[in-house]
């Protein structure tokens, strides 16, 4: 037996209890880590990720596109999403077109509060006209007081 492996073996043994059982169980598969920079250039180019995004794009059977979804998500490359589709932390092109068109309760947001200012501002206008006819309105004359009484 050669004298190297035979001390690192020798000193695995005695290491590995001291390990923290954490550190042991987070060791991430190769095939992760080689789909990783693609599934990550994926997610912040198209702003949002799923594991059948990554299946589709890239090709992967089902528990690697899921691994590689976990790792983003872990890594904070991806938030937590609702259905399995997430946005990405910080993405790469924040004005284009599909990007803005998925954004749909901002889209109605929006379109609400502009129909709240155009509302705002059509009875601001309306107050101010009623103010204006009311200051340009002759004063309606008043009628004589009432004659007086007579006593009989």
């Amino acid at each position: 037996m050669k004298r190297r492996t035979s001390i690192a073996s020798v000193s695995a043994l005695f290491a590995a209890p001291a390990m923290p059982l954490a550190a042991a169980s987070s060791a991430v598969p190769a095939t992760l880590t080689q789909h990783f920079a693609k599934a990550k250039l994926l997610a912040r180019c198209h702003d949002r990720a799923s594991p059948e995004m990554f299946m589709r794009l890239m090709k992967l059977d089902g528990d690697t596109a899921r691994g590689g979804f976990n790792l983003l998500q872990d890594k904070g490359v991806i938030g937590n999403g609702i259905d399995g589709i997430t946005r990405a932390i910080n993405p790469l092109n924040t004005h284009c077109v599909p990007n803005e068109a998925v954004r749909a309760t901002d889209l109605a947001k929006m379109a609400s509060d502009i129909a709240k200012r155009v509302r705002d501002m059509a009875k601001r206008r309306l107050e101010a006209v009623e103010k204006e006819l009311a200051d340009d309105a002759p004063e309606p004359e008043t009628s004589d007081p009432e004659p007086p009484k007579a006593d009989a």
